[in-house]
């Protein structure tokens, strides 16, 4: 009987002193698998902070960098504005000159050449 109860005796042991047995015995083990359990769910929300933080890291280098391109952006299309208004008048000014030597030309065709003997009275 002593021999049974041995056996017994060093399975209750081995099994109060492993490391599940805290967890599934009494009271002090159901907080200390809470209390991980609040920590490992801690740790995950300071690495969802820290991600967030460096999330809106990047968003505020992305904004800067969009911002100076804006920036440029406008100062270009000002620039290729004003040089599309001076190649327009520059056309208008060619087009211009260009109609007064076509009616300088056709007056000069129908008044007789250059000294426009024809169309003076003498």
């Amino acid at each position: 009987m002593n021999e049974e109860f041995s056996k017994v005796i060093q399975e209750r042991m081995d099994h109060y002193n492993s490391e599940g047995a805290d967890l599934e015995i009494d009271n002090i083990g159901k907080v200390k698998s809470q209390i991980e359990d609040v920590k490992g769910v801690m740790v995950q929300n300071i690495e969802k902070v820290l991600e967030r933080g460096e999330k809106i890291e990047l968003l505020v280098d992305k904004t800067d960098r969009l911002n100076q391109q804006a920036f440029r952006f406008e100062a270009s299309s000002r620039s290729l504005r004003r040089t599309l208004w001076w190649r327009k008048m520059r056309c208008y000014a060619f087009m211009g000159v260009v109609a007064v030597l076509v009616i300088y030309l056709a007056s000069m065709s129908v008044c007789g050449g250059f000294d426009f003997h024809k169309c003076k009275k003498h």
